[in-house]
């Protein structure tokens, strides 16, 4: 017999949801003290190791509101290893110039400059001095009010459709793979692979197969996931932020409800380039994209029809 798991609402909030637990192989202490001048933690819990005074057998702080658990317990043969490349902290801030130029004056070092990105978002990636990558991220709502975004974003196509279905519904055929794969493309033309790691820096991965053995494959990730509102995607990046060789286009996915039931779609693409642009409109993007939301349309009207 299953049981429910126990209600968290009585444990404090800095150690509450997943925690990140870093092991620093010795130098957990200096780690503690540097993120007390980098990012402005606040030490909640300090036990030193029995065995060894200069070692901390485990730590909690808060960053932002979230907290962070060190140790140098059992990390003694970790020092030689290298830094890690597929795995950063992000520091969600409304101030991020103020944050990033705090952490790089007490030795953070720049891996990619923090500077306006083109999905929307102020946002650059820092490694302190024990190895461990810091993303800081102030969402474009802030960094740019909207309107001046759009007005800002060169290079983009935009198609805008009424979706005769709820909007559950639209959100679920652009997310779960096993829907995706029954419109995505315009016929004749299929999609035979949708690999998706629904999450902000996840994998989005496709494979597109046409009627004479042709195939192109896709390798992205998501940027943003706003449940049942916005999607932004991209095929600059791989899992993880890994750049990729040939980049085209970020995509962007906004559903609203209108005052009948039905959906706004709002589905962009956007280029580097004018060139970039005109190259993606010469491929047929507007014919292409009104086929496969057409078919969009019909999967969801179906499955609206199959829950009433």
């Amino acid at each position: 017999m299953n049981e429910e798991p126990a209600s968290a609402d009585s444990l404090p909030d800095t150690v509450r949801g997943v925690i990140p637990y870093l092991g620093y192989g010795g130098r957990a202490g200096e780690a503690l003290a540097f993120y007390e001048r980098a990012f402005g933690a606040t030490q909640i819990e300090r036990i030193p190791d029995p065995g060894r005074s200069d070692q901390l057998m485990h730590a909690r702080i808060v960053i932002n509101h979230g907290a962070l658990m060190l140790t140098d317990g059992g990390c003694e043969n970790d020092r030689a290893h290298a830094p890690l490349d597929r795995v950063h902290m992000q520091l969600v801030v409304t101030d991020g110039h103020a944050w990033w130029e705090r952490a790089v004056s007490a030795g953070c070092s720049v891996i990619m400059p923090y500077e306006g990105q083109f999905w929307g978002d102020d946002w650059g990636l820092l490694q302190d001095p024990f190895g461990i990558r810091w993303a800081i991220l102030q969402p474009g709502e802030i960094a740019t009010p909207a309107g001046a975004r759009l007005a800002e974003a060169a290079h983009e196509l935009t198609l805008t459709r009424r979706i005769a279905a709820p909007r559950g519904i639209v959100w679920r055929c652009w997310t779960e793979p096993e829907l995706i794969r029954q419109w995505f493309c315009p016929k004749p033309w299929h999609l035979v692979e949708a690999d998706f790691d629904l999450r902000p820096g996840g994998r989005m991965n496709t494979r597109m197969a046409g009627p004479n053995g042709e195939r192109i494959d896709g390798q992205g990730i998501w940027l943003a996931v706003e449940p049942m509102r916005r999607l932004v995607f991209t095929d600059s990046f791989t899992e993880d932020f890994v750049p990729a060789a040939e980049p085209f286009m970020t995509g962007i996915v906004e559903l609203s409800d209108t005052s009948d039931g039905a959906t706004n779609l709002a589905w962009s693409a956007r280029h580097a380039s004018a060139e970039a642009t005109e190259r993606h409109r010469s491929m047929g993007w507007e014919q292409g994209w009104n086929a496969a939301v057409d078919q969009l349309e019909a999967l969801a009207r179906s499955l609206a029809q199959g829950e009433a």
